[in-house]
């Protein structure tokens, strides 16, 4: 589906009434108040640096960079867009409060949208975060040359391969961890972003672990027909979904894998459908022969229907997934399972609120009709599924714990456990 005539949004309205109330950038000292106030002028500078626009878009830019943060909302001028309608009603509430005063995620989403109008994405197609997805990708070739190894490793194996269990659970958390290359907290060029170094380290940092209970859905019989998947951040992450995906289907784990991606470029590395053929395209023409043999994989599993990936521009709402369009309840609700891949996609999915961090998981998200995981890193001020315990013991040994991408969960929420 071409992005800028993606299915635009219809959505089932729902009592929210008994909620937590929305993070905003006027909860003082928080991580969504910096974002507003320092980060997103500076996501502003770097796009300016990165691209060679003409004077009007400069200036559009300068204008909008100049707002932050306590500019009022505006509506958008462009009424050609496929989502301007959406977007009216989206405004409506907001217009005419400060960029601080919105709810966080709207704020976020809304500022992104306006960067696509600045930068005339809609009539140019031309992706103004271009530049640091690529240097994304560059700057992790040994990371992906020993992933890819890892998937040649498993082929050549034959029977003495490891079990479906632990070609998984591996595929699982390197899908985790490649969430810590986020573009618009760690530019490619920029300070190093956080990693962890051994397994050990891994384990140590993770705070919810459900993969059990996901393993056991996929490998209930003879593998599941279809598992979708919601892609997050561009780079090294889209690489590791991509081997997930080519794990479940290389090993007959799944019959198809549905790729969910935004409809424009949005939260700077969050892929669009661009980006999973430039990245495609890189891995087959490596010189590394597992990287070369893991781009040809993915290009039959394309080729073949097996793989596919849907845009959808309620990705790029200001909507949660409360509100999930109705289209895409429907056909999310044929996958045996929706993998949701980090920190955005869990704030939609948690609706960005003011959760108690005791809150199971599955309570949160029970209003899902289809089973569903969360692989996230932390990079923003919300959590559920967590003890008193660890969270007393979080806040001693790492004030920074719920944003510095150091410390990740793997929620699961399906029938068994609602």
């Amino acid at each position: 589906m071409d992005m800028f005539t993606g299915s635009t949004v219809t959505i089932i309205k729902e009592n929210t009434s008994k909620l937590p109330s929305p993070i905003r950038g006027s909860d003082r000292g928080s991580w969504a108040q910096s974002t507003i106030v320092k980060r997103l002028p500076e996501i502003i500078d770097r796009i300016l640096k990165d691209n060679d626009f003409n004077p009007g878009t400069i200036e559009e830019l300068k204008l909008l960079r100049n707002e932050l943060p306590e500019g009022t909302i505006q509506r958008l001028r462009d009424s050609s867009t496929a989502d301007f309608g959406e977007w009216e009603s989206y405004i409506t509430p907001y217009e005419s409060s400060t960029w601080l005063e919105v709810p966080w995620f709207f704020a976020e989403v809304y500022f992104y949208r306006r960067i696509m109008e600045a930068v005339d994405y809609f009539h140019t197609g031309k992706d103004p975060f271009f530049h640091q997805k690529k240097q994304g990708l560059l700057q992790t070739q040994p990371a992906i040359r020993r992933f890819a190894g890892v998937l040649q490793s498993w082929i050549d194996s034959g029977e003495k391969r490891p079990s479906p269990e632990i070609m998984i659970q591996d595929a699982i958390l390197n899908a985790l961890w490649g969430n810590q290359a986020d573009l618009s907290l760690w530019p490619a060029d920029g300070e190093v972003s956080p990693s962890h170094q051994n397994l050990q380290n891994v384990q140590d940092h993770l705070l919810a672990d459900d993969s059990g209970d996901i393993i056991r859905l996929i490998t209930d019989g003879t593998g599941v027909e279809r598992i979708d998947i919601l892609l997050d951040n561009a780079g090294y992450e889209l690489v590791s979904d991509l081997g997930l995906a080519d794990t479940l289907l290389t090993h007959g784990l799944a019959s198809r894998v549905v790729l969910h991606v935004k409809a424009h470029p949005v939260f700077v590395s969050d892929v669009i459908e661009a980006d999973i053929r430039e990245t495609i395209g890189a891995l087959r023409k490596a010189q590394d022969e597992a990287v070369r043999h893991f781009g040809i994989r993915l290009e039959e599993h394309l080729l073949s229907g097996r793989l596919s990936s849907a845009p959808h521009f309620f990705w790029n709402s200001p909507l949660s997934m409360r509100e999930l369009s109705v289209d895409l309840r429907k056909d999310i609700s044929l996958s045996a399972l929706l993998i949701i891949k980090g920190d955005a996609n869990y704030r939609r999915l948690l609706g960005d609120l003011h959760w108690n961090r005791t809150t199971a998981f599955p309570d949160a998200v029970n209003f899902l009709p289809f089973p569903v995981a969360a692989l996230r890193t932390l990079k923003a001020e919300l959590a559920v599924g967590l003890s008193s315990e660890q969270i007393r013991e979080l806040n001693i040994k790492d004030k920074q714990w719920l944003v510095n991408g150091r410390w990740g969960v793997i929620h699961f929420s399906g029938p068994s456990l609602i």
